[in-house]
């Protein structure tokens, strides 16, 4: 697949030793261009036609060129078609356009346009031998005026060269495929001439690279109708109007500074034409929207790059709102522009220009997300052509991205998850999420709901920006000065991690507890209700209903509410265990021993754990009255420091990339935070039987963990015991 920064990283050298090797004069002189044609006598309607367009300094010789002419009898055929019988009935702009398609900038021979190798001679690249099949041309459309809804204000648009498609046979060999079937489906049948060489555009070369003393000259048995970009192809098509329709919801116009430099009339500006985040398929150069550059720019890129456009027609596109959108929108014009660009978005290709014979077989023919394009090329084409900037293929089809049929659907499809879906969006999740080998629970929360959501020490705020520009939205929080800023990309994919749980969830009927996409966060469902970590510590079950549709991934579910880890740290949350709210109220006793013993100091909290996660068993309250009572706990105060260290274990001094829960397999003899000498620390092993967890001390004293699921906090898990462990 082409890579832009092959040819940005080696442009300055590699452009120069390009222009130096198209100078080089022929060995075998026979005039200029224009004497050549003059001479031959067959080719007074170009000559006349380049004199009027103003292009007859190319022909005699004021520049290098490389030209195909037709004959005059190829010109009359032209000239019957579109109803005209001498070239001065052709208006001059487009007479402009219609020569200038058949003068390329630089002297090309018969190799270099059969095998364009941008890098020179000395960097010849076998693999894309032929694909750099695109060449400029003196053909533009003059500057238009547009509107620019997205500010009420006309605009004056710059149209930069058009390119010429030279398809060789060495292009159709690179690709392993038949020329003149894949040539003939675009451009009519036994239309196909270049098997021994190259078709340009529509026409077949009669004579090859005729030398002049400025350039070459070849001979074609067709005018060269000037091809248009994709976007100006479809948008010609109406039965494709509905495709080009969703395109201009993206519509802007980037002022080009070089080009206003350069071309526009004092006091102009003039701008480039693109369409957001889609692929710029309105531009000419085939450059991403790239704007500002100088002429001969990124040769190679220009020369192989392609946008190739796969547009469903009116009636698919219709069909695919029916089943998708109706239920929540009114007309396809109105689904939010986030949809949209991921169905755009599934419908061009960009890298070298498809044929046929490549769909559903060249791996590389694929979407932006990683799936394969594949229709069938005779059954499913409405319409098909070559364009400027690329190939458009009119489907009787939609292909439909994955992402709404994965338990992103709901999400996409329903404007009530408008936040949700582009925070999934905004973290680059959608994809993930689309995946087909792995399976997912996916809560998808409301706009009301994470409105509501106090996030942080902040609401979280939607802004709409202006509605006609997309990207132009944003989630907010305000930051402690009150001031609202963007949710970062980060953020914002802690917040949608937290909703997402590894597996299918069928039921919330069940005790079980699930991975969340964030390390050390689950899930936990009981009684019909789901939990974050944040609601089970405060024992607040959340309702959620299950979201019908078929996705293929798993299962989608609306909460009643946002579902948050849980911010508080154990070792804060201890200091208040006395009270009857507090999530570790059962281990107030606990707590007081830690206070006792110096452990929680203001500042100093657990500082024998040195910031690590951690997991505490913690003997309830009960417990450990009961152990004070039989004197199993130390009464000396640093006695009882060490002792309560053994409650500890630090996750990362044991490399658990988990907690522990009944079936997960955590399991193991670990190191306490208790050191007995150097470098040697108590150890407790716990053990997974499946449907309950255990601890064994180090004379294989068993204590049961109470079959209640552990409280999980930032900085680690409460798992609860019975028992105490000895002395």
């Amino acid at each position: 697949m082409y890579i832009i920064g092959v040819f940005l990283t080696g442009f300055v050298s590699c452009s120069q030793k390009e222009l130096i090797a198209h100078y080089e004069r022929p060995e075998w002189l026979k005039g200029n261009v224009w004497e050549i044609l003059e001479q031959r006598g067959d080719f007074t309607h170009f000559l006349r036609g380049a004199e009027l367009a103003g292009f007859r300094e190319v022909l005699d010789g004021k520049t290098i060129t490389t030209v195909f002419a037709p004959s005059n009898e190829a010109f009359q055929r032209y000239l019957s078609l579109h109803n005209a019988t001498t070239i001065e009935q052709i208006p001059l702009k487009e007479l402009k356009k219609l020569i200038g398609y058949h003068l390329v900038y630089y002297s090309y021979d018969r190799f270099r346009l059969q095998n364009y190798q941008p890098n020179g001679s000395e960097h010849i690249e076998p693999n894309f031998a032929g694909l750099y099949y695109k060449h400029r041309t003196r053909s533009q459309d003059t500057i238009s005026v547009d509107l620019d809804k997205t500010d009420g204000k006309s605009k004056k648009v710059y149209h930069k060269d058009r390119f010429l498609p030279v398809l060789s046979n060495t292009h159709f060999q690179t690709k392993g495929i038949d020329p003149a079937a894949n040539y003939d489906y675009f451009f009519g049948s036994a239309r196909w001439k270049g098997a021994d060489g190259f078709n340009v555009a529509n026409a077949g070369v009669v004579e090859y690279a005729i030398p002049a003393d400025n350039g070459y000259l070849y001979i074609v048995d067709q005018v060269l109708e000037p091809l248009n970009t994709v976007y100006e192809t479809l948008s010609a098509q109406t039965a494709f109007s509905d495709f080009v329709a969703i395109y201009d919801r993206y519509r802007n116009f980037t002022y080009d500074e070089q080009t206003s430099r350069d071309y526009a009339a004092a006091g102009d500006s003039l701008y480039v034409l693109n369409h957001g985040n889609l692929p710029a398929i309105a531009s000419e150069w085939t450059s991403y929207g790239l704007t500002g550059s100088f002429d001969y720019f990124d040769l190679g890129g220009l020369s192989y790059r392609a946008f190739n456009v796969f547009a469903p027609s009116n009636q698919s596109l219709q069909a695919f709102f029916n089943t998708y959108f109706a239920a929540h929108y009114r007309s396809l014009q109105e689904v939010d522009l986030l949809p949209l660009s991921l169905l755009i978005n599934n419908h061009v290709y960009q890298g070298s220009v498809v044929f046929p014979s490549e769909i559903g077989k060249n791996p590389d023919i694929k979407t932006s997300y990683g799936t394969p394009i594949a229709f069938n090329p005779n059954t499913d084409v409405l319409a098909k052509a070559i364009a400027s900037n690329g190939a458009f293929y009119g489907l009787n089809k939609v292909l439909v991205p994955d992402l709404f049929n994965s338990v992103t659907g709901a999400a996409l499809r329903n404007p009530k998850y408008k936040i949700f879906m582009y925070m999934l969006y905004n973290s680059g999740l959608y994809q993930t999420l689309s995946s087909r080998d792995i399976e997912f629970t996916l809560f998808i929360p409301t706009d009301e709901a994470i409105l509501n959501t106090l996030y942080g020490d902040s609401y979280i705020f939607w802004s709409e920006g202006n509605p006609l520009v997309f990207g132009d939205e944003a989630v907010l929080v305000e930051n402690s000065e009150g001031i609202r800023v963007p949710l970062s990309q980060r953020q914002q994919e802690l917040f949608v991690s937290n909703h997402v749980a590894y597996g299918k969830i069928s039921s919330l009927q069940d005790k079980k507890v699930y991975r969340t996409r964030n390390p050390f966060s689950y899930i936990y469902t009981q009684n019909g209700d789901v939990y974050s970590m944040s609601a089970y510590n405060a024992q607040q079950g959340i309702a959620a209903t299950n979201i019908s549709g078929s996705w293929y991934n798993g299962y989608s579910y609306e909460p009643s509410e946002s579902l948050l880890a849980e911010n508080g740290t154990i070792k804060f949350t201890l200091l208040g265990a006395e009270s009857a709210s507090n999530p570790l109220h059962n281990y107030a006793e606990f707590s007081k021993l830690l206070v006792r013993a110096g452990l929680l100091q203001t500042g100093n909290s657990l500082s024998f754990l040195f910031g690590n996660r951690f997991l505490l068993f913690a003997p309830d309250n009960q417990t450990v009255l009961k152990g004070l009572q039989d004197g199993l706990i130390p009464t000396n105060n640093a006695a009882l420091a060490e002792y309560l260290k053994a409650y500890f274990v630090s996750v990362a001094d044991n490399s658990l990339s988990d907690y522990p829960f009944p079936g997960f397999g955590v399991q193991g003899t670990w190191n306490t935070a208790l050191r007995t000498g150097y470098n040697v620390y108590r150890q407790l092993t716990l053990v997974d039987n499946g449907s309950s967890l255990l601890l064994r001390d180090g004379d294989n004293t068993t204590i049961p963990i109470t079959n209640v699921l552990p409280k999980v906090f930032a900085d680690g898990a409460v798992y609860p015991i019975q028992t105490l462990l000895k002395k």
